[in-house]
């Protein structure tokens, strides 16, 4: 089978870059190949269901630049198609004066990166917004929002397959050469069977196995991808209430992680969470869930040595194994945001794993990162806010696909 673009990976990005390859040139062949049975069966469909703001992002950064956008469109498309969508707002609360600096810094942050009614509120503003929630101030943004993720992706899916994008599901790449001018892409399949197709370009969008694939090309090679879970909490049926949007903590600016925070659920729910533990494997969603040979490459990582090298970073993983380990620490945790809730209130849910990309110098990447080669994109880094990002990045990546040809 011959085609013009394929594309690796079902996920959001995935399934927008091949929409708007589709939408740009409908006369392009366009396949996209998913080693699993359906699109969003990893982070995209494992993620919290945030859509957001864009106030934490740095200005002048690909995930600012595509972020506030990203969630005006998906607002718009949700509505159109009527996607289980609600704008609940998100709450960013200072807990002492120290961290009103912060927001302070996160306010400016957002108004460079033009979030729509953006402002800061005293602690008597913030219980009429959030009754439960314990703060000296906060950071207010309305456009924050939950939506169903999975439905938003076979939504994008479909649109795509109108325009005669072919979709392969439980076909995973398993080697990619490039001969006369073409990709050579053998897929394995169905009791191990191989067979191969052949592309003129390709686009690189496999989540958590980004790093594996650019590598097969030589691409990338000083990046690694190292999973971080995050595991969630339900409170029960009955203290849904407690919260009526999103209460966030305020971020270490130092690390892109946002801190344990309650969420309103599209179903109705509240969840709490995620934590940001190192997994044992990139589609490891429990802690003894082990892959001991995933487990053992990361361990003998350059990336890795210089990640665990930096202070910072184990105070970081000392706070988040306590997080992840103890049900205890975590209600602790939780409680310092908003009151009303104790231990026996939570319950586990699920986990999902974080792509994160880390250079040779031990830093993680902060921002988005797509790597071009000859006849092809790859999309390295495009963790959150990824999935709000998702429509105007995947017209982003298919216009540099589009200046290979």
């Amino acid at each position: 089978m011959s085609y013009d673009v394929a594309v690796i990976g079902a996920g959001v990005i995935g399934v927008a870059v091949a929409r708007a390859i589709a939408q740009d040139d409908p006369k392009l062949k366009v396949a996209v190949f998913e080693k699993e049975a359906a699109c969003a069966w990893h982070t995209s469909g494992r993620n919290s269901g945030v859509v957001h703001a864009g106030f934490n992002l740095k200005p002048g950064s690909l995930k600012a630049r595509f972020c506030v956008e990203g969630n005006r469109r998906l607002s718009e498309y949700c509505q159109t198609n009527k996607i289980l969508y609600l704008a609940t707002g998100t709450v960013v609360v200072a807990l002492d004066a120290g961290q009103e600096k912060i927001l302070d810094e996160l306010f400016e942050r957002g108004t460079q990166n033009g979030v729509p009614g953006l402002r800061r509120v005293d602690a008597k503003t913030l219980k009429v917004l959030e009754p439960n929630a314990q703060g000296v101030g906060a950071l207010h943004a309305p456009t924050g929002a939950i939506v169903d993720t999975k439905a938003f992706v076979r939504s994008l899916a479909q649109e795509a397959r109108e325009k005669n994008v072919h979709f392969y599901f439980v076909h995973e790449v398993d080697a990619i050469e490039r001969q006369r001018g073409a990709w050579q892409v053998r897929i394995r399949h169905g009791g191990g069977a191989t067979e191969t197709f052949e592309s003129r370009l390709l686009v690189n969008c496999a989540g958590l196995y980004a790093d594996k694939i650019a590598h097969m090309q030589g691409v990338g090679l000083g990046f690694s991808i190292f999973p971080f879970r995050g595991q969630y909490f339900y409170i029960r049926p009955e203290k849904s209430g407690i919260i009526n949007s999103m209460v966030y903590p305020v971020p270490d600016l130092k690390y892109p992680f946002l801190g344990v925070h309650w969420t309103k659920k599209i179903d109705g729910r509240t969840a709490i969470g995620p934590n940001a533990m190192l997994a044992l494997g990139r589609e490891s969603y429990h802690p003894w869930d082990i892959h001991a040979m995933e487990t053992l490459q990361m361990l003998l990582s350059r990336n890795f040595l210089a990640l665990m090298g930096q202070p910072s970073f184990q105070r970081l993983a000392l706070k988040q194994i306590e997080l992840s380990l103890s049900r205890d620490a975590f209600a602790r945790d939780a409680a310092l945001l908003v009151r009303g809730a104790v231990v026996d209130d939570f319950s586990a849910g699920k986990a999902g794993n974080r792509a994160q990309l880390v250079g040779r110098d031990g830093k993680m990447v902060d921002d988005m990162l797509v790597i071009t080669a000859e006849g092809a994109v790859h999309v390295l880094n495009a963790v959150s806010p990824g999935f709000t990002s998702s429509m105007p990045f995947a017209e982003h990546v298919a216009g540099l696909l589009k200046a290979q040809v």
